[in-house]
């Protein structure tokens, strides 16, 4: 499984699932053989574009209790979206039960990777939303693979969209760095999430990742896909030039003004090395 970025259009072919950071909001839903979702994120339909979450393998799509998902096999991506409301704890719980439930009739009982993008995203409502999403994972038969790596970003609109990705074989890792920055490692992949390129490049670090049983590591040159989160636009032409000399001229890079959970954070980096 791979992820890449490209101008939304129709339905993707060879896709497990798409996100499209739009100027509007709609329900997931699955057709055209996957799984999509709309993430209010952008004001400009020029600076549109959908990442495509891609597989070689056959993908069966459906839907379950709103959520929309898709699957091959060995990956599960699951898509939701919570309308905004005052009750975020009940809210998540309920939406995250629906999602495990699907995961867990599936059998994919690994969750690795997390995305939350809350309209009203501030330290107290991402905890209130955590807590829901904690009480829906104890009900199901589906492990966090520890705390998996997750991204909380606050959107323009539409209330919570919010999609996931599971696996049915392999033991994620996860990897906490004393920065913050957090990382999954699965099937020779590590996707990441932190809050500079100097984070990222300790956190995927081979002398990091030995201290957590992991004997291989990663180079900022090996990251296939990055997505990047800048608070202030006037932030915005530094952190392009940072990306653009330190990373290959092929990797795939994406880049947002958006609203971040933490003050002290200037961007977010997320991404998948390997």
């Amino acid at each position: 499984m791979s992820s890449r970025f490209e101008p939304i259009t129709g339905p993707v072919p060879g896709a497990l699932g798409v996100v499209n950071y739009t100027g509007t909001t709609f329900n997931p839903e699955s057709r055209g053989g996957h799984a999509t979702l709309n993430v209010h994120l952008v004001d400009e339909p020029a600076n549109s574009f959908a990442e495509v979450w891609a597989t070689p393998r056959p993908v069966e799509s459906g839907e379950h209790k709103a959520i929309a998902f898709s699957h091959d096999g060995e990956y599960l991506f699951c898509a939701g979206r919570i309308p905004p409301c005052n009750e975020h704890t009940y809210a998540a719980r309920l939406a995250f039960r629906a999602a495990l439930e699907l995961a867990g009739a599936l059998g994919y009982h690994h969750v690795f990777r997390m995305w939350n993008f809350l309209e009203d995203l501030t330290p107290r409502t991402y905890q209130d939303f955590l807590l829901g999403q904690a009480e829906a994972f104890a009900k199901r038969p589906v492990t966090w693979s520890g705390l998996p790596t997750a991204t909380a970003i606050k959107s323009l609109g539409g209330g919570t969209a919010f999609h996931l990705l599971a696996c049915r074989t392999g033991v994620p890792v996860t990897i906490i760095a004393p920065t913050g920055a957090r990382g999954t490692f699965l099937h020779d992949r590590l996707y990441f999430s932190a809050s500079s390129l100097d984070d990222v490049e300790h956190l995927i670090s081979k002398i990091n990742l030995r201290d957590w049983g992991i004997d291989r590591g990663y180079e900022l040159t090996d990251i296939t896909s990055l997505k990047v989160y800048v608070r202030h636009p006037d932030q915005m032409a530094s952190v392009q030039y940072d990306c653009e000399s330190r990373l290959l001229a092929e990797t795939d890079v994406a880049y947002l003004h958006a609203g971040l959970l933490h003050s002290d954070r200037t961007a977010e980096f997320e991404g998948v090395a390997g």
